[in-house]
C-alpha cells in the first residue's frame, strides 16, 4: 500500500502541467499611495471614521446585476460605491505595489501574457453591509478576473468567500498591520460573497484583470478528474482497510518539487511553473479528503570519512582533491514549515524516512547543496560534511496528525498539545468538541512515545516538558492519561523533582485512593535514585491533606503510609559487604555521599503529618547515618598516604 501509494500520488502531480486555481490571494508591504476621491478630498490610511462618512455621502448605493438588468436592492448588495474615474492614486511606489499584486494574482491563476489592473471602483462597507453570492460580468474586452485590494481601515467581518465547482475559500482580507494590504483575486465566473461587516468600514477597491495580448481570456484550470482521483487516494490512505491495524505504516508523504527555494523564498505563493500546478491540486485535495498539508524543506545532512586523491599542497586544497568515502552518520528531517493560508506553523523539525518519499527513490539522483572537507588531523583522517535539501510538499490524514507530531519529540510534540489544549478552551471547552477528542489522541501518543534513556528522561522532567504535560492533561481532564503516565513512565523512573508541582496538581482529579497509590508507585520506583524528588512528593501530597482536609481529593494522610514506608526503607544503612562510605551513598549524583537539609526537612515534614512515630524512627535514622559517615571522615583523614613508589 505505501509503495503504491507514493507512486500514484506522484504519477497523478506529474500530470499536472498548468499551474494556478479558482483564486489567488496575499499580502504586500505597502507604500503609502496618494489616494484623492472627488468631492472628498485626500483619505488618510488607516481610514478615518470622519472620512469614511464622507465617503457614504459622496457614493451611491451600489447595484447588482439580475440578467440585462441592473438593480439596486439592500436586501441582495448592502454596500457603497465610488465609480474608479472618481479616484486618483497617485505615487510610483503605489505602482510598484500594484504590479506586484498584479504579477503575484496572475500567477497564482496560472495567467501568462500581458495582463492590466483597470481600476472599476472604490467600495466603501459600513457595519452591517454585505453582499451576497454572485458572479462578476465581463466589464471590459479582454476581463478575465476580479482583483479585490482591501486598503487598512479599522473593521471586522466582511470575509471574503469564492467558490467554484463544489469548492470554496474563506479569505479574511483584514490586516492589524497598518503598513501592509491583502489582497484577493478570482475569475469572473467564480461565486463570490461579502460576509456582513461586524463593525467599523471596509475599504476596498476593485480592478478589473485584463488581457491585452491576443490570446483568448482563461478561465481556471480544469483538473477535476486528477482532483477526485487525488482525494480518493488520499482517503483510502487515512482509513484503514478491514483487518489492518489502525497503526499507519506510512504517516506521511513527501513530494520534492522540481524548482529550487530557498528558507526567505518558500511559500505557497510564491511556487513557479509545475510547482505551483501540483500544489493547487493538492491543497484542494487536501482539504476534501481530510488532510494536513505543508510545504517545507527537506534536508539530508550526512558525514563520514574520505580521501585525499591529490593536487593542491597543504593546506591548500578543492573539493576536486577529495573523494567522498563512507558515510558514518545521516540525519533527515523537515523542517521550515508553510501553509496554505500564509502561516508559518511551529512544528519544529521532524524526521522522515525514504520510503515516504513520493516517487520511491525521488533523492537517488540529488546533487548536494552543500559540501565541506575536512585535512586530517591528529590522529582524524579526512572527513566529510555535506546538506542535501530540496522544498516539498508534505501530507498526511488527519487522523495521523498525532503520530506525525509524536515523531518530533516531547519539544514539538508537548507544545502542540499544548496550542490544542488552549484552542480548545478558547472554543467553550466541549467535552464532545473534535478539538478535545484530538489533544486526548495526541496525549496518549506521547504517552506511549515518552523516551525510554534515562538520560531523555532526566532532560525532559528538568527542561520542564514532563511538567508541562501534565499541566496539559489536567486542562484537559484526561484523568485516564494522567493515571496512566504516573503509574507507568513516572513510576519506571520518568521522574524528576521539578515534576512534583505539576504531578501533585494533576493528581488530584483522581480519587484519592487512587492518587496516592500512585504516589507510593512513583517513590518506591524512584526513591532509591532520586530520594530528594520523593521526599519533597511526599511532603507536598501530605501537605495538601493537611491544608484540603481532604487529601488530594477527599482522602487522609493514612492513605499515604504506604508511600511513607516505601521511602523510609530506601533511606541508606550499613551494609557489611560495602565500606562505609559506600554504604550511605545515594545512587542520585545530586545527593551526594550525605543526605542534604533539603531531603532531611521534606521527608520529616511528611512524615510528621502522616505517622509521627515513622518520622522519629526515620530522625534517629539519620542522626546515626550522620555520626557513622563523620566517624568515617574522620578515619579517612587519619590514614597515611598511599606509597607513591
Amino acid at each position: 500500500m505505501s509503495a503504491q501509494l507514493t507512486r500514484s500520488l506522484a504519477t497523478l502531480l506529474g500530470e499536472v502541467e498548468r499551474p494556478g486555481d479558482f483564486y489567488a490571494a496575499g499580502t504586500v508591504d505597502m507604500h503609502p499611495p496618494r489616494i484623492q476621491v472627488d468631492g472628498v478630498g485626500a483619505l488618510s490610511l488607516p481610514l478615518l471614521a470622519a472620512q469614511a462618512e464622507a465617503l457614504v455621502a459622496q457614493a451611491e448605493q451600489a447595484p447588482y446585476g439580475r440578467g440585462t438588468e441592473t438593480l439596486v436592492d439592500t436586501g441582495v448588495r448592502r454596500t457603497w460605491q465610488i465609480d474608479g474615474a472618481r479616484v486618483h492614486i497617485s505615487g510610483k511606489a503605489w505602482a510598484r505595489d500594484l504590479e506586484t499584486m498584479v504579477a503575484r494574482a496572475t500567477a497564482g491563476l496560472g495567467v501568462n501574457g500581458a495582463v492590466t489592473a483597470e481600476l472599476y471602483k472604490l467600495l466603501v462597507y459600513d457595519t452591517g453591509s454585505f453582499f451576497i453570492s454572485h458572479r462578476d460580468s465581463e466589464k471590459a474586452p479582454g476581463m478575465f478576473a476580479t482583483l479585490v485590494v482591501v486598503l487598512p481601515s479599522e473593521h471586522r467581518g466582511g470575509e471574503l468567500l469564492v467558490r467554484h465547482r463544489g469548492r470554496e475559500v474563506r479569505l479574511d482580507l483584514r490586516r492589524d498591520e497598518p503598513s501592509e494590504v491583502a489582497f484577493a483575486a478570482f475569475y469572473a465566473d467564480c461565486l463570490h460573497e461579502v460576509l456582513p461587516v461586524v463593525s467599523g468600514y471596509r475599504l476596498a477597491l476593485v480592478y478589473n484583470l485584463i488581457r491585452t495580448g491576443e490570446d483568448q481570456p482563461l478561465g481556471p484550470p480544469d483538473y477535476d478528474r486528477e482532483h477526485q482521483w487525488a482525494v480518493k487516494l488520499l482517503q483510502s490512505w487515512g482509513t484503514p482497510r478491514a483487518g489492518e491495524s489502525a497503526e499507519p505504516t506510512l504517516t506521511k508523504l513527501i513530494y520534492p518539487l522540481e524548482h529550487a527555494y530557498t528558507p526567505a523564498e518558500i511559500g505557497f505563493d510564491r511556487l513557479k511553473g509545475a510547482d505551483a500546478a501540483a500544489a493547487g491540486l493538492l491543497v484542494g485535495a487536501a482539504r476534501e479528503a481530510d488532510c494536513d498539508l505543508f510545504l517545507a524543506l527537506v534536508s539530508i545532512n550526512e558525514s563520514g570519512w574520505a580521501e585525499h586523491t591529490g593536487g593542491g599542497y597543504w593546506g591548500r586544497h578543492d573539493e576536486d582533491d577529495f573523494e567522498v568515502g563512507e558515510v558514518d552518520e545521516s540525519h533527515q528531517i523537515v523542517d521550515t514549515w508553510r501553509h496554505p493560508d500564509g502561516s508559518h506553523p511551529d512544528l519544529g523539525p521532524l524526521p522522515f524516512e525514504l520510503e515516504e518519499l513520493s516517487p520511491p527513490g525521488a533523492f537517488d539522483d540529488l546533487e548536494p547543496n552543500e559540501i565541506e572537507f575536512q585535512e586530517a588531523t591528529g590522529n582524524e583522517g579526512v572527513s566529510f560534511d555535506r546538506l542535501y535539501q530540496r522544498a516539498a510538499l508534505v501530507v498526511w490524514p488527519r487522523t495521523h496528525r498525532a503520530a506525525v507530531v509524536s515523531q518530533g519529540g516531547l519539544e514539538v510534540s508537548v507544545p502542540f498539545l499544548g496550542d490544542l489544549v488552549r484552542h480548545w478552551r478558547e472554543a467553550g471547552a466541549d467535552p464532545q468538541s473534535p478539538l478535545r477528542e484530538e489533544a486526548r489522541q495526541l496525549a496518549e501518543r506521547i504517552r506511549i512515545d515518552w523516551p525510554d534513556s534515562d538520560w531523555v528522561r532526566c532532560r525532559a522532567s528538568e527542561d520542564g516538558a514532563a511538567a508541562a504535560y501534565l499541566k496539559h492533561l489536567a486542562a484537559l481532564g484526561d484523568l485516564a492519561e494522567i493515571d496512566a503516565f504516573a503509574g507507568g513512565a513516572m513510576a519506571a523512573g520518568a521522574y524528576g523533582a521539578t515534576d512534583n508541582p505539576a504531578l501533585v496538581e494533576a493528581l488530584a482529579a483522581l480519587p484519592p485512593e487512587r492518587a496516592h497509590r500512585l504516589i507510593h508507585d512513583i517513590i518506591a520506583g524512584n526513591a532509591l535514585t532520586k530520594p530528594i524528588a520523593c521526599a519533597e512528593l511526599l511532603a507536598r501530597a501530605a501537605n495538601r491533606v493537611i491544608e484540603t482536609r481532604a487529601g488530594i481529593g477527599i482522602g487522609t494522610t493514612e492513605t499515604l503510609r504506604p508511600a511513607a514506608e516505601a521511602l523510609v526503607r530506601a533511606l541508606p544503612g550499613p551494609r557489611a559487604a560495602q565500606s562505609p562510605v559506600d554504604a550511605y551513598r545515594y545512587l542520585d549524583a545530586s545527593t551526594g555521599t550525605e543526605p542534604t537539609g533539603a531531603l532531611v526537612a521534606n521527608l520529616l515534614s511528611g512524615l510528621e503529618h502522616i505517622d509521627p512515630d515513622l518520622a522519629r524512627q526515620a530522625f534517629e535514622h539519620l542522626l546515626k547515618l550522620a555520626v557513622c559517615l563523620a566517624e568515617t571522615a574522620v578515619e579517612s583523614s587519619l590514614s597515611p598516604a598511599p606509597d607513591a613508589g
